[in-house]
């Protein structure tokens, strides 16, 4: 079996995150552009690592699609129940075998963002791996939405009432369309999609083909799209993965109603809500509000080119007088 094939098989007898999914990588960066490490021993798969590579530009690394929340090390453990100990010495055994994999690709640069199952750095950091803490904020269980609701701060509480008034109906508007209404929102802060029309398209049809995601908006009175997100979930957690409000009717606060609306969608799917929370401290404050709780995930990376390590070393200390 090819590690594609070998892939496939842990996916169905796993869980693994939708970012890691071989569908999703085949439609966010078509599947010639993506690949896995599986660390197999004793007749069952005990890790794989999915990721993306990219050649632009002269500089070759393995990096972030776009989209993708996170996308790393997924690790199969036994069983039995190990000790913490035994634990321990399980992972550094798949990070020492995947370190040693990334380390033979010839790269410039690595750089993954591990899931928030995956907590143990130091096989990575004593590689000499930057492990850099990432949060998101998740609702663990919308099983019960009145507690949901009681653990929402009372300002976000009136914003969301506030935003309900000037909703007049929810619903959901094809893929151009919500690309169009998305590229408003970078627009305004001055910044290109980070995603192209054509990635775009793939994905959202990816997404609806495997009944694993939806473009959900809020519409005012006369059909106009006020607010709009792209939702998708897995076997856990819906994730809110991009979205905001359309800039010209921001000053409706829908938005936040349009969240909560999507926090009932977790509830009746019997999924944890995951806001893919951010470390721009705007956003963060944001999510907060909602009352998840802050889940530390990392970043991993590590620069083999002494160039590019230069480079950066020169933009950070030129940072410094700025």
């Amino acid at each position: 079996m090819t590690n594609k094939e070998l892939f496939d098989k842990f996916c169905q007898e796993n869980y693994v995150c939708i970012y890691s999914q071989p569908w999703w990588l085949d439609a966010i960066v078509g599947p010639e552009n993506w690949d896995v490490w599986v660390y197999e021993k004793g007749g069952r798969i005990w890790a794989v690592l999915p990721y993306y590579l990219e050649d632009k530009n002269g500089v070759r690394r393995i990096t972030k699609p776009p989209l993708t929340q996170t996308n790393g090390l997924i690790v199969s453990y036994p069983k039995d129940p190990q000790s913490l100990a035994k634990r321990a010495s399980y992972e550094e055994e798949i990070c020492d075998a995947a370190i040693e994999f990334i380390e033979g690709l010839g790269l410039d640069i690595y750089e993954q963002q591990f899931q928030y199952k995956y907590q143990n750095f130091l096989p990575f950091f004593w590689h000499r791996y930057s492990c850099i803490p990432r949060y998101t904020y998740v609702i663990e269980d919308t099983s019960d939405m009145e507690r949901v609701d009681a653990n929402i701060s009372s300002k976000y509480k009136n914003m969301i009432r506030k935003g309900e008034k000037n909703v007049d109906h929810f619903g959901t508007i094809d893929a151009d369309t919500f690309y169009t209404e998305h590229e408003k929102i970078f627009a305004r802060q001055d910044l290109p999609v980070p995603f192209t029309r054509e990635q775009w398209n793939r994905v959202y049809k990816a997404a609806y083909d495997h009944d694993a995601g939806e473009v959900f908006c809020a519409f005012d009175a006369e059909d106009n799209v006020v607010s709009l997100s792209f939702l998708l979930w897995d076997d856990e957690s819906l994730y809110l993965d991009a979205g905001g409000p359309v800039p010209e009717f921001s000053r409706l606060q829908t938005y936040d109603a349009l969240v909560h609306k999507s926090i009932e969608k977790a509830h009746d799917k019997g999924l944890k809500f995951d806001f893919e929370g951010s470390v721009v401290k705007q956003i963060n404050h944001s999510f907060r509000e909602y009352g998840g709780r802050p889940v530390e995930y990392y970043r991993f990376r590590k620069v083999f080119n002494p160039e590019i390590i230069r480079k950066e070393a020169e933009e950070t200390i030129s940072n410094l007088n700025k």
